[in-house]
Protein backbone atom coordinates (compact mmCIF):
# COMPACT_ATOMS: atom_id res chain seq x y z
CA UNK A 1 0.00 0.00 0.00
CA UNK A 2 1.63 3.18 -1.20
CA UNK A 3 2.02 5.89 1.78
CA UNK A 4 0.28 8.67 1.58
CA UNK A 5 1.95 12.03 0.60
CA UNK A 6 2.16 14.71 3.32
CA UNK A 7 2.16 18.62 2.89
CA UNK A 8 5.83 20.45 4.03
CA UNK A 9 5.43 21.47 7.36
CA UNK A 10 6.89 21.76 10.48
CA UNK A 11 5.43 21.53 13.61
CA UNK A 12 8.15 21.86 15.82
CA UNK A 13 8.91 25.66 14.25
CA UNK A 14 4.85 26.54 14.73
CA UNK A 15 5.08 25.46 18.60
CA UNK A 16 8.54 28.02 19.25
CA UNK A 17 6.82 30.84 17.55
CA UNK A 18 3.68 30.77 19.33
CA UNK A 19 5.61 30.00 22.60
CA UNK A 20 7.51 32.86 21.77
CA UNK A 21 4.62 35.12 20.91
CA UNK A 22 2.76 33.87 24.45
CA UNK A 23 6.19 34.70 26.50
CA UNK A 24 7.02 38.06 24.67
CA UNK A 25 4.79 40.81 23.49
CA UNK A 26 7.35 42.49 21.12
CA UNK A 27 7.40 39.02 19.63
CA UNK A 28 3.99 39.47 18.90
CA UNK A 29 4.74 42.07 16.78
CA UNK A 30 7.35 40.97 14.87
CA UNK A 31 5.32 37.42 14.34
CA UNK A 32 1.89 38.96 12.81
CA UNK A 33 4.37 41.31 10.81
CA UNK A 34 5.60 38.62 8.57
CA UNK A 35 2.46 35.69 9.37
CA UNK A 36 -0.75 34.93 9.04
CA UNK A 37 -3.22 32.11 10.24
CA UNK A 38 -2.49 30.19 6.92
CA UNK A 39 0.74 29.97 7.09
CA UNK A 40 0.35 26.95 9.70
CA UNK A 41 -0.08 23.67 8.72
CA UNK A 42 -3.66 23.18 8.33
CA UNK A 43 -3.84 20.07 10.17
CA UNK A 44 -2.69 21.95 12.94
CA UNK A 45 -5.87 23.35 13.84
CA UNK A 46 -4.91 24.40 17.35
CA UNK A 47 -2.02 26.24 16.13
CA UNK A 48 -3.86 28.52 13.38
CA UNK A 49 -6.33 28.81 16.10
CA UNK A 50 -4.09 30.09 19.08
CA UNK A 51 -2.53 32.46 16.58
CA UNK A 52 -5.87 33.45 15.09
CA UNK A 53 -6.44 34.87 19.17
CA UNK A 54 -3.25 36.73 19.34
CA UNK A 55 -3.31 38.33 16.52
CA UNK A 56 -7.04 39.76 16.99
CA UNK A 57 -5.87 40.67 20.64
CA UNK A 58 -2.95 42.21 18.83
CA UNK A 59 -4.73 44.23 16.40
CA UNK A 60 -7.30 45.56 18.85
CA UNK A 61 -4.52 46.93 21.28
CA UNK A 62 -5.00 44.24 24.02
CA UNK A 63 -3.13 42.28 26.42
CA UNK A 64 -1.89 39.32 25.53
CA UNK A 65 -1.06 36.14 28.06
CA UNK A 66 -2.97 32.69 28.67
CA UNK A 67 -5.96 34.24 30.16
CA UNK A 68 -6.99 36.80 27.11
CA UNK A 69 -5.98 34.32 24.80
CA UNK A 70 -8.33 31.50 26.37
CA UNK A 71 -11.36 34.04 26.48
CA UNK A 72 -11.10 35.00 22.67
CA UNK A 73 -11.12 31.41 22.35
CA UNK A 74 -13.90 31.10 24.09
CA UNK A 75 -15.58 33.85 22.27
CA UNK A 76 -14.67 32.53 18.78
CA UNK A 77 -16.00 28.70 19.85
CA UNK A 78 -12.52 27.47 19.00
CA UNK A 79 -11.11 26.54 22.86
CA UNK A 80 -11.61 22.74 22.56
CA UNK A 81 -9.91 22.55 19.22
CA UNK A 82 -7.20 24.63 20.68
CA UNK A 83 -6.83 22.60 23.85
CA UNK A 84 -6.41 25.67 25.85
CA UNK A 85 -5.79 26.43 28.61
CA UNK A 86 -3.22 23.66 29.10
CA UNK A 87 -1.82 23.40 25.95
CA UNK A 88 -0.99 27.54 25.95
CA UNK A 89 1.25 26.60 29.02
CA UNK A 90 2.66 24.14 27.43
CA UNK A 91 4.00 26.32 24.90
CA UNK A 92 4.71 28.77 27.07
CA UNK A 93 6.68 26.62 29.36
CA UNK A 94 8.76 25.14 26.52
CA UNK A 95 10.26 28.32 25.23
CA UNK A 96 14.18 28.92 27.19
CA UNK A 97 15.24 31.29 24.75
CA UNK A 98 13.94 34.00 22.02
CA UNK A 99 17.44 33.69 20.27
CA UNK A 100 16.27 31.81 17.29
CA UNK A 101 12.89 33.15 16.89
CA UNK A 102 13.75 34.52 13.58
CA UNK A 103 14.38 31.43 12.20
CA UNK A 104 11.85 29.83 14.06
CA UNK A 105 9.70 32.35 11.98
CA UNK A 106 11.34 32.02 8.49
CA UNK A 107 11.21 28.07 8.82
CA UNK A 108 7.35 28.36 8.96
CA UNK A 109 6.96 30.92 6.20
CA UNK A 110 9.08 28.39 4.12
CA UNK A 111 6.99 25.61 4.46
CA UNK A 112 3.79 27.56 3.76
CA UNK A 113 5.20 29.08 -0.02
CA UNK A 114 6.15 25.64 -0.46
CA UNK A 115 3.07 24.21 0.63
CA UNK A 116 1.31 26.49 -1.97
CA UNK A 117 3.65 26.47 -4.63
CA UNK A 118 3.03 22.53 -4.71
CA UNK A 119 -0.84 23.05 -4.55
CA UNK A 120 -0.77 25.50 -7.34
CA UNK A 121 1.31 23.17 -9.58
CA UNK A 122 -1.31 20.67 -8.60
CA UNK A 123 -4.46 23.33 -9.32
CA UNK A 124 -2.67 24.12 -12.59
CA UNK A 125 -1.93 20.21 -13.54
CA UNK A 126 -6.17 19.87 -12.55
CA UNK A 127 -6.93 22.58 -14.86
CA UNK A 128 -5.12 20.90 -17.86
CA UNK A 129 -6.43 17.28 -17.02
CA UNK A 130 -10.40 18.53 -16.39
CA UNK A 131 -11.38 22.09 -18.43
CA UNK A 132 -11.07 22.41 -22.14
CA UNK A 133 -8.20 24.29 -22.94
CA UNK A 134 -8.87 26.94 -25.91
CA UNK A 135 -4.95 28.33 -26.46
CA UNK A 136 -2.28 26.96 -24.88
CA UNK A 137 -0.62 30.48 -24.79
CA UNK A 138 -2.88 31.66 -22.50
CA UNK A 139 -2.76 28.75 -20.35
CA UNK A 140 0.92 28.64 -19.99
CA UNK A 141 0.57 32.61 -19.13
CA UNK A 142 -2.11 32.00 -16.28
CA UNK A 143 -0.19 29.31 -15.13
CA UNK A 144 3.38 31.13 -14.72
CA UNK A 145 1.82 34.10 -13.03
CA UNK A 146 -0.05 32.00 -10.65
CA UNK A 147 3.73 30.65 -9.64
CA UNK A 148 5.30 34.08 -9.62
CA UNK A 149 2.43 35.15 -7.48
CA UNK A 150 3.59 32.13 -4.99
CA UNK A 151 7.08 32.55 -5.32
CA UNK A 152 6.91 36.49 -4.79
CA UNK A 153 5.96 36.26 -1.30
CA UNK A 154 9.63 34.72 -0.80
CA UNK A 155 11.05 38.03 -1.30
CA UNK A 156 9.00 40.26 1.42
CA UNK A 157 11.84 41.24 3.26
CA UNK A 158 12.33 43.16 7.06
CA UNK A 159 13.08 46.90 7.19
CA UNK A 160 16.75 47.92 6.86
CA UNK A 161 18.45 49.44 9.53
CA UNK A 162 20.06 52.61 8.63
CA UNK A 163 23.74 51.34 9.47
CA UNK A 164 22.42 48.41 7.21
CA UNK A 165 21.73 51.34 4.33
CA UNK A 166 24.59 53.40 5.35
CA UNK A 167 27.03 50.73 5.16
CA UNK A 168 25.99 49.52 1.56
CA UNK A 169 26.00 53.32 0.46
CA UNK A 170 29.22 53.99 1.83
CA UNK A 171 30.77 50.58 -0.31
CA UNK A 172 29.06 51.82 -3.03
CA UNK A 173 30.60 55.54 -2.54
CA UNK A 174 34.34 54.46 -2.16
CA UNK A 175 34.16 52.68 -5.65
CA UNK A 176 31.84 55.61 -7.55
CA UNK A 177 34.57 56.90 -9.89
CA UNK A 178 34.85 60.56 -9.92
CA UNK A 179 33.00 62.50 -12.73
CA UNK A 180 34.21 65.05 -14.83
CA UNK A 181 31.34 66.20 -16.60
CA UNK A 182 27.37 66.45 -15.52
CA UNK A 183 26.63 64.35 -18.34
CA UNK A 184 28.46 61.46 -16.78
CA UNK A 185 26.48 58.19 -17.24
CA UNK A 186 25.50 55.70 -14.50
CA UNK A 187 22.70 53.79 -15.91
CA UNK A 188 21.95 52.64 -19.86
CA UNK A 189 23.14 55.68 -22.10
CA UNK A 190 20.89 57.62 -24.01
CA UNK A 191 23.23 58.41 -26.87
CA UNK A 192 22.42 62.12 -26.32
CA UNK A 193 24.63 64.19 -23.93
CA UNK A 194 21.93 66.86 -22.80
CA UNK A 195 19.79 63.95 -22.41
CA UNK A 196 22.00 62.07 -20.15
CA UNK A 197 23.16 65.57 -18.12
CA UNK A 198 19.21 65.12 -17.28
CA UNK A 199 19.05 61.61 -16.19
CA UNK A 200 22.54 59.95 -16.00
CA UNK A 201 21.17 57.76 -18.31
CA UNK A 202 18.37 55.14 -18.14
CA UNK A 203 18.47 53.42 -14.44
CA UNK A 204 17.77 49.67 -13.52
CA UNK A 205 14.18 49.81 -12.09
CA UNK A 206 13.25 52.87 -13.58
CA UNK A 207 9.74 53.06 -15.54
CA UNK A 208 10.61 55.56 -18.53
CA UNK A 209 7.51 57.13 -20.50
CA UNK A 210 8.01 58.60 -23.97
CA UNK A 211 4.64 60.29 -25.07
CA UNK A 212 3.20 62.34 -27.80
CA UNK A 213 0.46 63.22 -30.18
CA UNK A 214 0.91 60.49 -33.71
CA UNK A 215 3.10 61.77 -36.35
CA UNK A 216 5.58 63.70 -34.32
CA UNK A 217 8.33 60.77 -34.44
CA UNK A 218 7.99 58.85 -30.93
CA UNK A 219 8.65 55.20 -32.23
CA UNK A 220 11.93 56.50 -33.81
CA UNK A 221 12.82 58.23 -30.89
CA UNK A 222 12.42 54.90 -28.99
CA UNK A 223 14.38 53.14 -31.63
CA UNK A 224 17.08 55.82 -31.96
CA UNK A 225 17.57 55.38 -27.99
CA UNK A 226 17.61 51.79 -28.04
CA UNK A 227 19.98 51.61 -30.90
CA UNK A 228 22.41 54.24 -29.24
CA UNK A 229 22.10 51.53 -26.07
CA UNK A 230 22.59 48.45 -28.07
CA UNK A 231 26.19 50.73 -30.03
CA UNK A 232 27.55 50.94 -26.77
CA UNK A 233 27.46 46.89 -26.04
CA UNK A 234 24.21 46.77 -23.53
CA UNK A 235 21.50 44.30 -24.71
CA UNK A 236 17.91 45.78 -25.79
CA UNK A 237 14.70 43.76 -26.18
CA UNK A 238 12.22 46.19 -28.03
CA UNK A 239 8.80 45.01 -28.26
CA UNK A 240 7.22 46.10 -32.16
CA UNK A 241 3.21 46.24 -31.25
CA UNK A 242 2.34 48.41 -34.51
CA UNK A 243 5.32 47.25 -36.87
CA UNK A 244 6.99 43.98 -38.62
CA UNK A 245 10.72 43.21 -37.38
CA UNK A 246 11.74 43.58 -40.56
CA UNK A 247 10.40 46.91 -41.47
CA UNK A 248 11.46 48.02 -37.73
CA UNK A 249 15.46 47.08 -38.64
CA UNK A 250 15.00 48.67 -42.01
CA UNK A 251 14.55 51.76 -39.58
CA UNK A 252 17.60 50.99 -37.82
CA UNK A 253 19.86 50.36 -41.10
CA UNK A 254 18.40 53.50 -42.79
CA UNK A 255 19.23 55.52 -39.33
CA UNK A 256 22.53 53.46 -38.94
CA UNK A 257 23.77 53.94 -42.48
CA UNK A 258 22.45 57.69 -43.28
CA UNK A 259 20.56 56.30 -46.46
CA UNK A 260 17.06 57.95 -46.75
CA UNK A 261 14.03 55.07 -45.65
CA UNK A 262 12.36 55.22 -48.89
CA UNK A 263 15.15 53.95 -50.96
CA UNK A 264 15.05 50.97 -48.31
CA UNK A 265 11.34 50.62 -49.39
CA UNK A 266 11.03 51.49 -53.18
CA UNK A 267 15.11 50.70 -53.82
CA UNK A 268 14.85 54.09 -56.02
CA UNK A 269 18.37 55.92 -56.11
CA UNK A 270 20.01 52.91 -54.86
CA UNK A 271 23.79 52.64 -56.56
CA UNK A 272 27.01 50.47 -55.92
CA UNK A 273 28.37 52.93 -53.16
CA UNK A 274 25.22 52.82 -51.52
CA UNK A 275 23.99 49.29 -51.29
CA UNK A 276 27.97 48.74 -50.06
CA UNK A 277 26.97 51.28 -47.30
CA UNK A 278 23.62 48.98 -46.69
CA UNK A 279 25.72 46.06 -46.25
CA UNK A 280 27.72 47.72 -44.14
CA UNK A 281 25.37 48.45 -41.59
CA UNK A 282 23.84 45.20 -41.93
CA UNK A 283 26.72 43.59 -40.92
CA UNK A 284 27.12 46.41 -37.97
CA UNK A 285 23.97 45.88 -36.60
CA UNK A 286 23.85 42.07 -37.37
CA UNK A 287 26.41 42.29 -34.62
CA UNK A 288 24.39 44.40 -31.81
CA UNK A 289 22.14 42.55 -29.07
CA UNK A 290 19.12 44.13 -30.24
CA UNK A 291 16.22 41.54 -29.89
CA UNK A 292 12.81 42.39 -31.42
CA UNK A 293 9.67 40.96 -30.90
CA UNK A 294 6.66 41.73 -33.18
CA UNK A 295 3.83 40.02 -31.49
CA UNK A 296 0.88 42.20 -32.63
CA UNK A 297 -1.27 42.62 -29.08
CA UNK A 298 0.78 40.92 -27.09
CA UNK A 299 -0.72 39.92 -24.21
CA UNK A 300 0.80 41.59 -20.28
CA UNK A 301 1.54 38.18 -19.16
CA UNK A 302 3.33 36.89 -22.49
CA UNK A 303 5.42 39.82 -22.31
CA UNK A 304 5.80 39.74 -18.63
CA UNK A 305 7.40 35.78 -19.45
CA UNK A 306 9.18 36.75 -22.41
CA UNK A 307 11.39 39.67 -20.60
CA UNK A 308 12.09 37.53 -17.55
CA UNK A 309 13.05 34.39 -19.79
CA UNK A 310 15.57 36.95 -22.04
CA UNK A 311 17.00 38.37 -18.59
CA UNK A 312 17.93 34.57 -18.04
CA UNK A 313 19.61 34.55 -21.32
CA UNK A 314 21.33 37.87 -21.13
CA UNK A 315 22.14 39.44 -17.52
CA UNK A 316 23.41 42.81 -18.87
CA UNK A 317 19.93 42.97 -20.47
CA UNK A 318 20.10 47.14 -20.29
CA UNK A 319 16.88 48.21 -21.90
CA UNK A 320 13.27 47.24 -22.94
CA UNK A 321 11.14 49.11 -25.08
CA UNK A 322 7.43 48.73 -25.29
CA UNK A 323 5.94 50.73 -28.51
CA UNK A 324 3.40 51.20 -27.24
CA UNK A 325 1.80 50.39 -24.11
CA UNK A 326 -2.08 50.90 -25.29
CA UNK A 327 -1.43 48.35 -27.39
CA UNK A 328 -0.82 45.39 -25.18
CA UNK A 329 -3.85 43.48 -24.13
CA UNK A 330 -4.77 41.94 -20.61
CA UNK A 331 -7.13 39.16 -19.56
CA UNK A 332 -9.29 41.72 -18.00
CA UNK A 333 -13.09 40.95 -19.62
CA UNK A 334 -15.32 42.77 -17.79
CA UNK A 335 -16.72 45.32 -20.17
CA UNK A 336 -18.14 47.15 -17.20
CA UNK A 337 -14.60 47.86 -16.34
CA UNK A 338 -12.74 50.99 -17.93
CA UNK A 339 -9.83 51.48 -20.29
CA UNK A 340 -8.32 53.50 -17.18
CA UNK A 341 -8.44 50.65 -15.24
CA UNK A 342 -6.99 48.17 -17.77
CA UNK A 343 -4.20 50.82 -18.55
CA UNK A 344 -2.97 50.77 -14.94
CA UNK A 345 -2.26 47.66 -14.56
CA UNK A 346 -0.02 47.48 -17.35
CA UNK A 347 1.97 50.12 -16.06
CA UNK A 348 1.69 49.06 -12.81
CA UNK A 349 2.86 45.60 -13.92
CA UNK A 350 5.88 47.06 -16.08
CA UNK A 351 7.47 49.18 -13.39
CA UNK A 352 7.08 45.95 -11.29
CA UNK A 353 9.03 44.37 -13.85
CA UNK A 354 11.57 46.97 -14.11
CA UNK A 355 12.13 46.55 -10.46
CA UNK A 356 12.23 42.92 -10.42
CA UNK A 357 14.63 42.59 -13.23
CA UNK A 358 16.48 45.66 -12.55
CA UNK A 359 16.36 47.08 -16.00
CA UNK A 360 14.84 50.18 -17.16
CA UNK A 361 11.67 49.88 -19.35
CA UNK A 362 10.85 52.45 -21.69
CA UNK A 363 7.24 52.76 -22.91
CA UNK A 364 5.88 54.45 -25.60
CA UNK A 365 2.54 56.08 -25.29
CA UNK A 366 0.02 58.70 -26.69
CA UNK A 367 -1.23 62.11 -25.68
CA UNK A 368 -4.51 62.74 -25.24
CA UNK A 369 -6.84 65.25 -28.24
CA UNK A 370 -6.86 67.47 -25.69
CA UNK A 371 -3.94 69.15 -26.07
CA UNK A 372 -5.29 70.10 -29.62
CA UNK A 373 -7.64 72.26 -28.14
CA UNK A 374 -5.33 74.30 -26.22
CA UNK A 375 -3.62 77.62 -27.73
CA UNK A 376 -5.31 77.24 -30.87
CA UNK A 377 -3.77 73.55 -31.47
CA UNK A 378 -0.28 74.73 -30.75
CA UNK A 379 0.64 73.60 -26.57
CA UNK A 380 3.13 72.64 -25.38
CA UNK A 381 2.36 68.74 -23.46
CA UNK A 382 2.04 68.24 -19.72
CA UNK A 383 1.14 65.69 -17.40
CA UNK A 384 -2.33 65.91 -17.29
CA UNK A 385 -2.00 64.93 -21.49
CA UNK A 386 -0.98 61.84 -20.72
CA UNK A 387 -3.88 59.56 -22.27
CA UNK A 388 -6.42 57.30 -20.52
CA UNK A 389 -4.90 56.76 -16.91
CA UNK A 390 -3.10 59.25 -14.18
CA UNK A 391 -1.78 55.67 -13.38
CA UNK A 392 1.11 56.36 -15.95
CA UNK A 393 2.15 59.81 -14.30
CA UNK A 394 1.82 57.84 -10.90
CA UNK A 395 3.64 54.79 -11.68
CA UNK A 396 6.66 56.62 -14.38
CA UNK A 397 9.94 57.86 -13.32
CA UNK A 398 10.31 59.39 -16.24
CA UNK A 399 7.79 61.25 -18.40
CA UNK A 400 9.44 62.55 -21.24
CA UNK A 401 6.87 64.67 -23.70
CA UNK A 402 7.93 65.31 -27.79
CA UNK A 403 6.32 68.65 -29.03
CA UNK A 404 6.39 70.09 -32.74
CA UNK A 405 5.83 73.79 -32.85
CA UNK A 406 3.00 73.90 -35.58
CA UNK A 407 4.77 75.86 -38.93
CA UNK A 408 3.22 79.47 -39.14
CA UNK A 409 0.89 79.91 -41.79
CA UNK A 410 -0.77 82.89 -43.74
CA UNK A 411 -4.08 82.01 -42.26
CA UNK A 412 -4.93 84.44 -39.63
CA UNK A 413 -7.36 82.31 -37.91
CA UNK A 414 -6.84 78.91 -35.55
CA UNK A 415 -8.10 75.37 -36.16
CA UNK A 416 -11.39 76.47 -34.26
CA UNK A 417 -11.87 79.52 -36.73
CA UNK A 418 -11.00 82.02 -34.12
CA UNK A 419 -8.42 84.71 -34.99
CA UNK A 420 -5.13 84.59 -33.44
CA UNK A 421 -3.39 86.46 -30.92
CA UNK A 422 -0.31 88.91 -31.26
CA UNK A 423 1.10 86.37 -28.75
CA UNK A 424 0.69 83.72 -30.80
CA UNK A 425 1.81 84.92 -34.19
CA UNK A 426 4.71 86.13 -32.30
CA UNK A 427 5.11 82.57 -31.41
CA UNK A 428 4.74 80.85 -34.60
CA UNK A 429 7.79 84.01 -35.31
CA UNK A 430 10.09 82.35 -33.05
CA UNK A 431 9.64 79.19 -34.02
CA UNK A 432 9.91 80.08 -37.55
CA UNK A 433 13.80 81.45 -36.45
CA UNK A 434 14.25 78.89 -34.49
CA UNK A 435 14.04 76.27 -36.85
CA UNK A 436 15.86 78.56 -39.25
CA UNK A 437 19.12 78.88 -36.72
CA UNK A 438 18.88 74.95 -36.19
CA UNK A 439 18.94 74.12 -39.54
CA UNK A 440 15.62 72.48 -40.71
CA UNK A 441 15.40 71.52 -43.83
CA UNK A 442 12.62 69.74 -46.14
CA UNK A 443 14.21 66.40 -45.06
CA UNK A 444 14.20 67.51 -41.21
CA UNK A 445 12.14 69.32 -38.83
CA UNK A 446 12.70 70.63 -35.04
CA UNK A 447 11.36 69.13 -32.49
CA UNK A 448 11.39 69.24 -28.63
CA UNK A 449 11.88 66.33 -25.73
CA UNK A 450 10.43 67.78 -22.85
CA UNK A 451 11.48 66.07 -19.63
CA UNK A 452 8.10 66.47 -17.56
CA UNK A 453 8.78 64.01 -13.99
CA UNK A 454 12.37 62.48 -13.11
CA UNK A 455 11.86 61.11 -10.07
CA UNK A 456 15.47 61.13 -9.28
CA UNK A 457 17.23 64.04 -11.63
CA UNK A 458 16.58 67.01 -13.16
CA UNK A 459 13.45 68.72 -15.35
CA UNK A 460 14.37 70.70 -18.37
CA UNK A 461 14.28 69.80 -22.27
CA UNK A 462 16.17 68.52 -25.42
CA UNK A 463 15.88 70.27 -28.48
CA UNK A 464 16.25 67.33 -31.75
CA UNK A 465 16.79 67.77 -35.63
CA UNK A 466 13.96 65.13 -36.81
CA UNK A 467 15.23 63.76 -39.99
CA UNK A 468 12.08 61.92 -40.67
CA UNK A 469 13.61 60.69 -43.88
CA UNK A 470 16.07 59.07 -42.44
CA UNK A 471 14.59 57.97 -39.31
CA UNK A 472 16.85 59.57 -36.83
CA UNK A 473 17.35 62.03 -33.91
CA UNK A 474 20.08 64.46 -33.98
CA UNK A 475 21.08 67.47 -31.42
CA UNK A 476 21.47 70.58 -32.80
CA UNK A 477 24.95 72.07 -33.00
CA UNK A 478 26.53 73.99 -29.89
CA UNK A 479 26.10 76.76 -31.38
CA UNK A 480 22.58 76.20 -32.79
CA UNK A 481 21.27 74.97 -29.41
CA UNK A 482 22.35 78.28 -27.69
CA UNK A 483 20.56 80.70 -30.21
CA UNK A 484 17.48 78.67 -29.94
CA UNK A 485 17.97 78.46 -26.26
CA UNK A 486 18.28 82.48 -26.83
CA UNK A 487 15.04 82.41 -28.63
CA UNK A 488 13.02 80.77 -26.14
CA UNK A 489 13.92 83.52 -23.99
CA UNK A 490 13.17 86.38 -25.77
CA UNK A 491 10.17 84.54 -26.16
CA UNK A 492 9.46 84.20 -22.30
CA UNK A 493 9.88 87.65 -21.69
CA UNK A 494 7.95 89.13 -25.24
CA UNK A 495 4.95 86.86 -23.22
CA UNK A 496 5.48 88.74 -20.15
CA UNK A 497 6.05 92.21 -21.16
CA UNK A 498 2.01 93.47 -20.46
CA UNK A 499 2.34 91.25 -16.85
Amino acid sequence: MAQEKQLPHNTEAEKAVLGAMIRSSSKVSEAVAKLDVEDFFPENKNHRAIFGAMYRLYNRGEVIDPQTITNELINSKELEISGAPEYLLELADAIVTFENFDSYVKIVQDQSILRRFLKTLDDISNTYYTKDINEISEFLSQSEKKITDVTEKRRIGDFQRADQVASKLDEELRNLKTATSDDTVTGTPTGYSKLNILTHGFQPGELIILAARPGVGKTALSLNLAYNAAAHDVPVAYFSLEMPATMLFKRLVSADANVKFDSLITGFGLNDSIRYKLGESCNRLAKRKIYIDDTSGIKLLDLVAKCRKLKAKEPDLGLIVVDYIGLVTTTTKTKSESRQLEVQMISQTLKKLALDLKVPILGVAQLNRNIEQRSGGDAEPQLSDLRESGSIEQDADIVLMLYEPKSSSENPQNNDGKPKNVFQKQDEKVNEAQKKVAGAGPDSKLVTLFVRKNRSGKQGKVQFLFRKDYCRFDTLSLEADEQVEKLDEERVQYMRRDS
